[in-house]
């Protein structure tokens, strides 16, 4: 029995392919091979759930598996969720020979990464390589897998000892472990050390993190901007000079950064989601809108799939939607109502989503033009945010935006009104609700409420006076409200005592008008009528 054969026998396998004629030939491969024990799977959502309920010695998968899942989701995935153990082989299979795919599966690291077509020769003499490292390795793994990281350390240096030629793999483990120990200058010496005799991307690396970590900016980008230039397609440190820049507050740059990262290898999901985020922040809304469609796309049949890129992609298109009837616009308000319809239909249980994603949608139809689509979707929203216990800030500002837009200012400045008095608002909020309440203009709000004064005039004039004091008490609210306003609204509650038994609950309220009113003018046009009220409202109060 061969060595190969020996290894294969003893080891659990997933073999996966969405290929049936592969999938046959890849096991009848391992089993000339060796393999007694091999499961199959079909695609990445059977690969998933075989991967969740067993624990696999060795997995081989093919890159490309048609819809759903694809092999980099598998292992990230996977590896998101620890069902991949250390001690485990992840061999990555592809025909694909586009740098994105490439760079995207070296990303998670796969143990091995054999391009097809390839004979059993090649995959003998790639399982034997590997294998047998992960067998030496298996002490220093088994040690990870327990999370006793403590441990991994000698056993390092005790195996360097003893396989000289496994060191520098070794070393990248033994760094890796320091800094999850946080061991940030024991593990910066290591780096130096290496880089001494080598110069090794991973290492470089592995320096700069050191470094970024002990708070020394400037230095770790110096090492990172000089490994991008050595090592371009070494997409990592484009993560960590952006995390770099961002510390700095130099957003410009690090939106820049990750462009450039993106561009080596695009099909990385977190780092679209990252870039998304930056650029909206940035407000360059087209390099937003394009991130957060590749991350709703890539996330999809992936475990980072999140309502925000749904919400934020939506909220991106916005830039371009207008009333103009443009296929840009159309196109723009197709795309969003379909994003906040997917993070609706997704999301369904989730009230806070279920409200920002209509609220995005009255925004949509408010930039189209379409007042009463966009004031449906409002009056939704607002019944939506009733019902959250507590609705973060954020939420209550976009719904005052909604509020604006929508024309309906008073229930607007409610809202900032209830918003001014919360402790938890971040900087960034309270800069908002500063700009949300300045759009709202004291002349704005008077003419919402003569607009109730006018409504609740017609319930009075028609004797229907518990309409027109309900429309009233509306309108007095505000304290913009105009001296035309109080003046009604004393009179309905008066005209109300008179017809019917006053109490003292509205002569109260009728008083509290009468001082908010003040004294009146004798040029007033209004100063008689006041002044009738005035001895009506004494009259009521003797009465009670």
């Amino acid at each position: 029995m061969s060595q190969l054969e020996s290894m294969l026998a003893k080891k659990r396998i997933l073999a996966i392919d969405d290929l049936v004629e592969s999938r046959s030939a890849m096991k009848k491969m391992l089993v000339i091979l060796g393999a007694d024990h091999v499961d199959m799977a079909m695609d990445g959502d059977e690969a998933t759930e075989y991967i969740f309920n067993n624990n696999y010695d060795l997995i081989i998968s093919d890159y490309n598996l048609g819809r759903g899942r694809d092999g980099q989701q598998i292992l990230e995935e996977a590896r998101f969720t620890r069902q991949i153990k250390a001690t485990c082989t992840f061999v990555m299979l592809t025909g694909e020979n586009a740098m994105d795919m490439v760079m995207g599966a070296i990303e998670y690291e796969p143990d091995d990464y054999i391009t097809k077509p390839f004979t059993i020769d090649v995959m003998r003499q790639r399982l034997t390589r590997i294998l047998n490292i992960k067998e030496q390795l298996r002490p220093i793994n088994e040690s990870i897998d327990r999370q006793e990281r403590r441990k991994v350390l000698p056993l390092c240096d005790a195996l360097i000892e003893k396989q000289p030629r496994l060191k520098i793999r070794i070393e990248r483990i033994k760094g890796r472990t320091l800094m999850a120990l946080k061991e940030y200058k024991q593990a910066l010496s290591l780096y130096q050390e290496i880089l001494k005799e080598r110069e090794i991307n991973w290492a470089l690396l592995g320096k700069a993190t050191c470094l970024f970590n002990l708070d020394e900016l400037d230095a770790a980008e110096k090492v990172l901007n000089h490994t991008i230039h050595e090592h371009p397609k070494y997409v990592q440190c484009y993560d960590l000079l952006c995390k770099i820049h961002l510390k700095k507050k130099k957003l410009k740059n690090a939106q820049n950064t990750l462009m450039q990262a993106v561009k080596v290898s695009p099909k990385q999901v977190l780092r679209q989601m990252e870039l998304g985020r930056i650029a909206y922040a940035n407000k360059d809304f087209s390099v937003a809108e394009s991130a957060f469609k590749m991350s709703v796309k890539l996330a999809r049949h992936s475990c980072y799939r999140s309502v925000k890129n749904y919400l934020l992609f939506a909220k991106s298109l916005q830039h371009k939607i207008s009333p103009t009837n443009t296929k840009d616009s159309r196109a723009g308000s197709q795309e969003a109502l379909k994003a906040v319809d997917e993070a609706r239909t997704l999301y369904k249980d989730n009230n806070d989503y279920v409200c920002e994603a209509t609220i995005i949608e009255s925004t949509t139809y408010s930039n189209l033009g379409k007042t009463a689509d966009a004031k449906a979707a409002a009056d939704k929203a607002e019944i939506l945010l009733a019902d959250i216990n507590e609705p973060s800030g954020a939420l209550q500002l976009s719904m005052a935006d909604v509020f604006l837009a929508t024309k309906q200012h008073a229930k607007a400045q409610d809202l900032l009104g209830s918003l001014g008095t919360r402790k938890d608002l971040t900087k960034a909020e309270l800069r908002e609700l500063e700009r949300t309440k300045n759009e709202i203009s004291e002349m704005v709000v008077r003419e919402y409420t003569t607009e109730i004064n006018d409504q609740a005039i017609s319930f009075f004039e028609r004797g229907q006076l518990s309409q027109a004091i309900e429309l009233f008490d509306k309108a007095t609210t505000y304290k913009e409200a105009g001296h035309t306003v109080l003046v009604n609204a004393i009179q309905a509650k008066v005209t109300f005592m008179d017809q019917r038994e006053p109490t003292r609950s509205m002569v109260n309220e009728v008083d509290e008008l009468f001082s908010r009113l003040g004294e009146l003018a004798t040029t007033d046009e209004r100063y008689s009528r006041w002044q009738q009220l005035k001895k009506a409202q004494a009259r009521l109060k003797r009465s009670v």
